[in-house]
């Protein structure tokens, strides 16, 4: 298979907002979640409805201007969040799935800021505190 540059036309799963990570899911882009074995490939360029072409921004080319969840500061790590946004690492006990690291600050809910996209496998734990 030739190497593909990005953006790359996928066909959407369901609805897909822009400036979301997407993964695939039987080949189609769906909103990735916050679990931490969903792994991103990119971010929705654009919004598209089930069935419909959407252009999605690779993660393995340069960065990506996201949605956030919630207040993130500039230069921490952000983590995938519900419905594609991205978050700063939770307190709550559980693993998290790394997206990159914020290249402006984040607000709040709904903010759209640049991240420097983390590829691949990388992971945080979070402890219980027992």
């Amino acid at each position: 298979m030739a190497q593909q540059n990005s953006p790359v036309n996928l066909v959407a799963g369901g609805t897909v907002a822009a400036h979301r990570l997407v993964k695939l899911s039987s080949g189609q882009a769906v909103h990735n979640t916050a679990t931490h074995t969903d792994r991103p490939v990119g971010v929705a360029q654009v919004a598209a409805t089930s069935g419909l072409a959407v252009s999605v921004k690779l993660l393995t080319d340069g960065t990506v201007r996201v949605e956030a969840a919630g207040a993130i500061t500039k230069g921490h790590a952000v983590y995938a969040a519900a419905d594609g946004k991205v978050q700063a690492l939770p307190g709550a006990a559980a693993t998290y799935r790394k997206a990159g690291t914020a290249l402006e600050a984040a607000s709040g809910n709904g903010s759209l800021i640049e991240i420097m996209p983390e590829p691949g496998d990388v992971t945080t734990e979070v402890g219980s505190g027992d």
